[in-house]
Order: structure tokens, then C-alpha cells, then sequence
């Protein structure tokens, strides 16, 4: 009896350990993958995506009915200048992530009323000089991560005019 209790604390120890190291590691472990694929014109410089298919798999679960770009950032030097296409009647939105796949800011056409947005993404400890009206100033909590351009095609006949217009969003280093 008593060596059935041992077995069965280690082995309740064991998983424990195996289910903290999952949660504490997994994330960071994953994003590091995603941001590999996605790094593919490097860091700090805006991709953007055909529309996604079946065999599509640099975006996690990507939706065919969205226009995807992706810039994977870097801001341990310089801080990151963000700028938003702002296609019309339609739904798009940028999203930030961490390294570790915390989603830090979004913003979306709603909330910018329709209008491009400039945001400049800062590391920590770093500060910008004064910036025009209306700049988002934006803390990231890590070092690393990835900013996600989503856009809706409502209407297959406005791809071509989507996707040339979400091409006017960009990813560069702060000067």
C-alpha cells in the first residue's frame, strides 16, 4: 500500500511539473516559431500577406476573408513607427503582441473614426522626441513581438482595391 501512495505522489509531482513548465514555457516557445516564419523580410519591416487559403500557416488560424500583414518588431535600439492604412467601409485593425503572445494594444477602424493612425511603439526605458497631434505612444512590455494588420473583405470585388489600399500601412524604425 504504502508503495502505491509513493508511486502515485511522484506521479502526481511529475505532472504538476510538467503542466508549470507548459504554461510558463509554451507560449514564448511558440511565438518564437511564429516570429521565425514571419521574419522572413526581417525585423522592424512590414510584410504583407497573400489571402489566406487552406495550406496558409504563417498566421495562426489565418480566415480567408481577411487581408493579412505582419511586421515582427524589435525595439531594444530604437523605437518602432507604426502607420495604419485606413480602408473605407470596411473592418481593419492592428494588433500587438509580446513575445509571448500577449495581445498589449489594439486598435481598430472604429476606434480611429475611419482615419490612418500613426503609433510609435517604444521599449522600455526609451523616450521619443515630441511627436505631431495625435501620434499613440505605445509601451511595449517586451522587447520582441509582432504587429498584425487584419483586413475584411466584405465583398470579393474589392480585394484588388483592399489590398492596394492596407499596402500603405508600414513598420519602420523610429528616426
Amino acid at each position: 500500500m504504502m508503495r502505491w501512495i509513493g508511486w502515485a505522489a511522484f506521479t502526481l509531482a511529475l505532472a504538476a511539473a510538467i503542466h508549470w513548465a507548459a504554461i510558463t514555457y509554451a507560449p514564448s516557445l511558440i511565438m518564437a516559431r511564429a516570429m521565425t516564419a514571419m521574419g522572413g523580410k526581417g525585423v522592424n519591416t512590414i510584410t504583407h500577406g497573400d489571402r489566406a487559403t487552406a495550406a496558409s500557416r504563417t498566421i495562426v488560424k489565418p480566415s480567408p476573408d481577411l487581408l493579412y500583414s505582419y511586421c515582427v518588431f524589435d525595439v531594444s535600439r530604437q523605437p518602432l513607427k507604426i502607420t495604419t492604412a485606413a480602408p473605407t467601409d470596411t473592418y481593419w485593425s492592428v494588433a500587438l503582441y509580446t513575445a509571448n503572445t500577449d495581445n498589449f494594444y489594439t486598435l481598430n477602424d472604429t476606434q480611429a473614426g475611419g482615419q490612418p493612425a500613426t503609433i510609435v511603439l517604444v521599449g522600455q526605458g526609451q523616450t521619443v522626441p515630441p511627436q505631431p497631434e495625435g501620434t499613440i505612444i505605445v509601451a511595449a512590455p517586451s522587447q520582441k513581438g509582432v504587429v498584425l494588420f487584419r483586413t475584411l473583405i466584405n465583398d470579393d470585388a474589392r480585394e484588388p482595391e483592399l489590398d492596394r489600399m492596407r499596402r500603405a500601412a508600414a513598420c519602420d524604425p523610429l528616426r
